[in-house]
């Protein structure tokens, strides 16, 4: 809490300030209404007094009582991500909407940094948890950190039904989507690009490869991993794959499976004079912020990141304040959509 003159603020000193009983204070700053109503004079005079005096409630307190503390702990894999920057920004809207503050975990994929911010979050009392990206080790991780807490919720990175309920989007109708795009454009030698590390990643060349042999293409399949989640191995794979785009049987279109992933390819295409979209059609996959700004603007597979956030904020607090365990919540599939620009045109050769 606030100090001031050297104490610290509690409840009293704004009851004594506002005039009314701390049992009334302690309803209006904590939120916990009754049915006795409150007049909204005396409700506003109890907050301009505990906002003068720098009152804040003590949630760790709170949560020793018996009381939910709210704070919720997100264990994220990678920070950096910008499609997990889109999530986290439609988490934080709602947990703050609805009384919430969160605890930020970077792991890294480490399931041990995992388990550390897991127990630290279980010592502060945190109502819930939510994980946001594969960690390494997977359902382990999961089913480790399910056991310390009741209520925990994954986000993105997933395929089907895991140890706890979770928010993903569709990944074969995205995928199928993005190649449907490149078929009905008269692409017919198109490479796939993966990030083997997440779960999704392999689903979709799976689906991938799928669509190619079922439109005859089996002979024409590429599928090319890369093992960071940043623009640099794509560009790197880009340097190698656009070097010799005048030979017979050269791709017209890829697949990005992400669209860091596609961002590292236009690079490449730029540094090889390759000409996107005239000469090589590209699609990524999330739609990420910058997705509309590259050169030129990425067609993407849209995973509405920032309301996937906001679903999965929502899906968690739920379970919390309904007190629902992971058996008794259903995964939250998201439909992905496909965003038309720049980035591919008819095929030419």
């Amino acid at each position: 809490m606030a100090k001031r003159d050297g104490g610290t603020i509690t409840l009293r000193d704004v009851a004594e300030r506002s005039g009314v009983s701390i049992t009334t204070v302690s309803r209006i700053v904590n939120g916990h209404e009754t049915g006795v109503p409150v007049r909204p004079e005396t409700r506003e005079r109890i907050l301009s007094a505990a906002a003068d005096l720098g009152y804040k409630p003590n949630l760790l307190a709170r949560a020793l009582r018996g009381s939910r503390s709210s704070l919720l702990g997100v264990i994220i894999r990678d920070i950096s991500d910008p499609f997990h920057t889109q999530v986290l920004r439609g988490v934080n809207e709602v947990a703050r909407a609805r009384g919430y503050r969160l605890f930020l975990g970077h792991v890294d994929w480490s399931p041990d940094v995992a388990a550390v911010y897991g127990s630290m979050f279980e010592q502060s009392h945190a109502d819930g948890i939510l994980i946001l990206g594969d960690i390494a080790g997977g359902d382990a991780s999961l089913d480790d950190l399910a056991t310390h807490h009741a209520h925990v919720v994954g986000v993105s990175d997933r395929v089907g039904r895991r140890g706890v309920p979770g928010v993903y989007v569709d990944n074969e109708q995205g995928t199928l989507l993005a190649l449907d795009h490149l078929w009905q454009l008269g692409h017919r030698s198109i490479v796939c690009v993966v990030d083997e590390r997440m779960a999704d990643g392999p689903f979709r060349s799976a689906v991938y490869e799928r669509f190619m042999r079922e439109h005859g293409l089996a002979d024409r399949i590429r599928t090319y991993h890369t093992t960071q989640p940043d623009p640099e191995p794509g560009y790197r794979l880009g340097r190698e794959l656009f070097a010799h785009l005048d030979r017979p049987g050269h791709p017209t279109a890829v697949f990005a499976a992400s669209d860091t992933i596609a961002i590292g390819l236009l690079q490449a295409a730029f540094q090889l004079r390759v000409v996107v979209p005239d000469q090589l059609s590209i699609v990524g996959f999330d739609d990420i912020d910058i997705a509309s700004f590259t050169i030129p603007p990425l067609t993407t597979i849209s995973q509405a990141g920032v309301e996937m956030g906001r679903t999965s904020a929502n899906l968690l607090l739920d379970m919390i304040e309904d007190k629902v365990g992971p058996d008794g919540v259903a995964d939250i599939v998201v439909a992905p959509s496909l965003v038309v620009r720049q980035s591919t045109a008819p095929a030419t050769a």
